[in-house]
């Protein structure tokens, strides 16, 4: 995995290559700040107490925020940050919710650098590709469990295994807007969520 995006983050950049002949019809802010909203990210590690229990999850997605700095129209570089908060109730019969077992909110923040490739770039409308990487560290808590009636296997409480890697890609983005202000949508897959949407504010450039 961690081989296939490195090779992905190279191809982005062999793609973006001839971009640097587009016509200089607008330039990008030197430092963008998003925030976003995505579905079915890939931070979920649904932790199982048994095999036999099986949970009704209420997954919130995934909430984000990026810095992103242009080195020129194209191509830019920066970090993101990304929470995803879940909850799950586990029952011994889920269909008639009968034998609560416990409730266990989950949840997951991760760190990870990214390059973000514009490969369009209009007045109004930006096309856009994104490759990032870093770690995720992840975390829980248990709530109404009854151990006199159920065993249940608890996760491992090293920081070693709470530890694990982050990614995203994502292979288009459009951002609709103004060179300061822009709405975005991207489809991807990782800790953004595989369908996202948000806001990019980009800062005011020293003239």
């Amino acid at each position: 995995m961690k081989k296939s995006l490195v090779f992905l983050g190279l191809l982005l950049v062999a793609f973006a290559a001839p971009a640097f002949a587009q016509r200089d019809t607008i330039r990008s802010n030197k430092n963008e700040f998003s925030i976003g909203y995505g579905v079915m990210p890939s931070s979920s590690f649904r932790f199982k107490p048994g095999q036999h229990y099986y949970p009704l999850g209420e997954n919130v997605g995934a909430i984000y925020a990026t810095y992103t700095r242009r080195l020129t129209k194209v191509i830019g570089i920066g970090a993101t940050y990304c929470f995803d908060p879940r909850v799950y109730t586990y029952y011994e019969k889920p269909s008639t919710k009968e034998g609560l077992i416990c409730r266990l909110g989950e949840s997951s923040h991760a760190l990870m650098l990214h390059l973000k490739i514009n490969w369009l770039n209009t007045k109004y409308v930006n096309l856009y590709s994104k490759v990032g990487q870093g770690i995720m560290a992840w975390g829980y808590h248990l709530k109404e469990y009854q151990p006199d009636h159920y065993q249940i296997t608890m996760p491992s409480n090293k920081f070693s295994d709470r530890i694990n890697y982050a990614y995203q890609i994502v292979p288009i983005g459009v951002e609709v807007g103004t060179k300061r202000c822009a709405g975005f949508i991207q489809y991807g897959l990782g800790m953004e969520g595989v369908f996202s949407i948000g806001f990019r504010y980009g800062l005011k450039d020293k003239e």
